[in-house]
């Protein structure tokens, strides 16, 4: 058996080794299924280093008389060998796209230090500090041919043509490529641009088609590109958020670098941010370049070892007013007061240019304050600390005046040379019908301060009869005629559909209102309106003179002399005497058949519902029986009802608010009819418990709960029950609930306490002791002071 295998193993040896020397010949003598994929692929290289391509297999093939069959599946196997591959790449290069997708760039906002976590006047100091922003470096992009080779960058040097080969070669610690038959090539600190006639030279030694023409069938094409690039150690030291050593892409920028430092601190400058490499420093970033205008030094490389130091602020100025970027700016030392007003942006609509307010600081002890003019920003230099206002511009017109009012364009109109009120008030488009024409106002200002009351007449004036004219600031003010008089209406309440109150019109009659108030409501009495009216009569006594009138209840026109209503008039229609709407109550509970009950008569009670409702069940606990009444019947207001005209029980639905009532219910039953057999009202409810079998203890106890009902256990059982008081137990204040909603107290008397008797569904109330005030020492000082002097008063009046 091992021999067998043996034998194969040198067949197979043999095999490859004859197809290396003897073309496609070979093939004729073997099984292409048979070979596997490493053989073809080998074989496959060996061709390709001859120069030869898939397409021109068929005519060597034809020429060596090899079958076509076999040259085919050997061309299905190369095909089917080289997708595998570019499947397998492109699972690979998915991979790690999505590995540097998912790794971040910069520091979070939970690495962001908490002191610098705010938001900031300084400017530029937000756009470091917020992760939302995406500054990775762009790894899709083409490598430019100025990019600076260096170890670790990964080379792919790809020929095609008349031989196709792959290398993919890493530039090593020494600086070096190696390509396997051609040796080591040295191209650290080459621009890609210069490394690629040297690799291209080099491998001209192996692959002479390279030099060959671009007509001639043994022309080898070429192409070297960067397919990994490296990565640099930086460190990022100074006033930095987040300082340290930091493994960067080589193709990211000094702005790459500061940002996943998470920028500088607000100590730290933003203007002058040093490259340092080989001790020696090489360049200098700004912030402000880029942040501004976009721009970045792209002529700073980062490499390996390179330190960014970010030193503290030297010039941080104030800038606040009416400036398009109010903050904080960071100006170095040679700029003036033009280069800050590009930094914040210039100014806005509403500045005041002619004169800028600067606070300054003189000799470290005081401020000073400086006037500088905008034709003098260019030449004017800025200090550290100085703090400039830019005032916005006086709300003050040169031409201009106002009508208000009635005019059909009231607002602001430019004041003309010889301008006249009857021109302005044309301008404005005349007075609309409403206006008041026998008196406007024209208030005149003198000096911004002092001002006069100029009266005219609107006819006068548009007539040409009155003319005046006009001077800047005046203001003309057009009257209402409906706002200068009380507004007349007539109100409507009682029994119509829509009480209201509407605007006085002439010649209005009682049925004329009525249908306004959308018509009589059933149960009103047509035949029963009162109209107040108002008296100017001189007498003191008389407040109102009341008519009454009738109309019919269809609103008919009558022929009988008319009742016309007057302006302030109220008109008030009546419910029919002894008209009522049906009024509920209802029961719950154990009785026979729970619900709502109309009321037959005032006089209906407890018990008659107890008897409606089919007396009570078997379960029902009649002890804690309790009554439900609306606030409303508490609170009524009877002349409120007397003024509606409408019933009872509409304010009674004016609030859903209950009060229990406790009653006897058991003594009611013995005694119908009697005392303590309430009169029902609409809205109340009775409540019929079943049986009850607890206690319930709240309050001031160390486990409020429900203990079981014993029949004869007085309420320090209960309590005891319930793990007794608590230290802020106010015992001498307890207080029993029984469920019909009775409460009683407990009663003292000299030394000896009685405690309420305990029913079953009782609730045991025991209340907190009130917190006692403690006396500061300033209080217990003007105490013991004032008992000191009361006590040498008295001592001096005793000698």
């Amino acid at each position: 058996m091992f021999k067998n295998k043996l034998l194969l193993v040198l067949g197979i040896l043999c095999v490859s080794f004859s197809l290396y020397s003897q073309d496609l010949s070979a093939i004729k003598n073997i099984d292409v299924a048979s070979l596997s994929d490493e053989q073809i692929a080998t074989y496959w290289e060996a061709i390709k280093e001859k120069g030869y391509t898939l397409s021109q297999l068929d005519q060597i093939a034809k020429v060596q008389g090899i079958p076509a069959s076999k040259v085919a599946e050997f061309k299905a196997r190369v095909n089917n060998l080289q997708a595998t591959k570019a499947t397998e790449a492109k699972i690979i290069n998915d991979q790690v796209a999505v590995n540097l997708k998912e790794e971040p760039f910069g520091i979070n906002d939970e690495q962001i230090v908490k002191k610098d976590s705010t938001t900031s006047e300084l400017f530029g100091y937000d756009f470091f500090n917020n992760s939302k922003i995406s500054f990775t470096p762009n790894l899709n992009v083409a490598v430019p041919d100025s990019y600076q080779l260096g170890p670790g960058d990964e080379l792919t040097i790809d020929l095609w043509g008349a031989s196709e080969i792959t290398y993919q070669v890493t530039v090593t610690k020494q600086g070096q490529i190696k390509i396997p038959g051609i040796g080591f090539i040295y191209v650290n600190g080459l621009s890609l641009n210069s490394a690629r006639p040297r690799i291209t030279a080099n491998l001209k030694k192996k692959h002479s088609g390279i030099g060959a023409a671009n007509s001639s069938y043994a022309k080898i094409y070429t192409n070297i590109t960067v397919s990994k690039i490296r990565t640099v150690q930086v460190s990022i030291i100074g006033e930095i958020k987040t300082p340290g050593t930091y493994a960067i892409n080589s193709l990211a920028s000094m702005l790459n670098a500061i940002y996943a430092a998470g920028g500088p601190t607000k100590m730290g400058s933003f203007r002058k941010i040093e490259l340092v490499r080989n001790n020696k420093t090489i360049g200098n970033l700004d912030v402000y370049d880029y942040l501004l205008q976009g721009k970045t030094n792209a002529k700073l490389k980062l490499q390996d070892q390179d330190v960014l130091l970010v030193k503290p602020y030297q010039n941080l100025i104030t800038v606040k007013g009416a400036v398009k970027r109010p903050g904080i700016y960071e100006l170095n030392p040679e700029e003036t007061l033009q280069d800050l007003i590009n930094y914040f942006g210039g100014f806005t609509p509403k500045s005041y240019t002619n004169l800028f307010v600067l606070e300054r600081l003189i000799d470290g002890k005081e401020k000073a304050v400086k006037e500088v003019t905008l034709a003098e920003a260019a030449n004017f230099k800025m200090q550290a600390g100085d703090k400039l206002l830019v005032q916005e511009s006086l709300d003050i017109f040169k031409n201009k005046v106002t009508v208000n009012g009635e005019v059909f364009r009231p607002g602001n109109f430019e004041l003309t040379p010889q301008m006249t009120l009857k021109e302005v008030i044309d301008k404005a488009d005349g007075v609309t019908k409403d206006a008041f024409l026998q008196r406007g106002l024209l208030v005149r200002t003198y000096d911004n301060f002092t001002k006069e009351n100029i009266a005219f007449s609107i006819p006068e004036v548009m007539n040409g009869t009155t003319t005046i004219a006009l001077q800047k600031d005046d203001e003309i003010l057009i009257f209402n005629k409906k706002e200068l008089k009380e507004a007349r209406s007539i109100s409507v309440s009682g029994a119509v559909n829509k009480p209201t109150s509407i605007d006085f019109i002439d010649k209005l009659q009682i049925e004329d209102v009525i249908a306004l108030a959308g018509g009589l409501k059933e149960g009103a009495d047509a035949k029963n309106i009162y109209v107040s009216r108002r008296l100017n009569d001189g007498s003191y006594k008389t407040l109102s003179k009341v008519f009454t009138l009738s109309s019919s209840k269809n609103l008919a026109i009558n022929d009988g002399e008319p009742f016309y209503l007057e302006p302030f008039d109220e008109v008030v229609v009546r419910y029919a005497k002894g008209y009522t709407t049906q009024q509920s109550v209802s029961i719950a509970g154990e009785v026979g058949f729970p619900g709502a009950y109309v009321l037959q008569t005032k006089d209906d009670r407890i018990s008659d519902l107890i008897q409606q409702a089919g007396g009570l069940t078997e379960f029902a606990y009649p002890t804690g029986a309790t009554l439900k009444r609306k606030a409303g019947f508490l609170t009524k207001d009877l002349s409120a009802f007397q003024k509606l005209g409408e019933e009872n029980d509409s304010l009674v639905s004016q609030s859903s608010e209950e009060y229990t009532v406790a009653i006897d219910l058991v003594k009611i039953l013995q005694n119908p009819k009697s005392d303590i057999d309430i009169l029902l009202r609409p809205g109340d409810r009775i409540v019929i418990p079943e049986v009850m079998q607890t206690v319930q203890i709240v309050g001031e106890v160390y486990v409020p709960s429900l203990v079981q009902f014993q029949a004869g256990k007085s309420l320090k059982y209960y309590i005891s029950n319930s793990g007794g008081y608590t230290d802020d137990a106010k015992k001498r204040k307890i207080a029993v609930q029984y469920s019909n909603g009775e409460i009683q107290t407990v009663k003292n008397f000299l030394f000896f306490k009685s405690y309420p008797r305990i029913k079953p569904g009782t609730k045991i109330l025991v209340p907190k002791k009130p917190e006692r005030k403690k006396m500061s020492t300033q209080e217990i000082i003007g105490i013991t002071t004032g008992l000191a002097t009361l006590g040498l008063l008295i001592q001096s009046l005793v000698n």
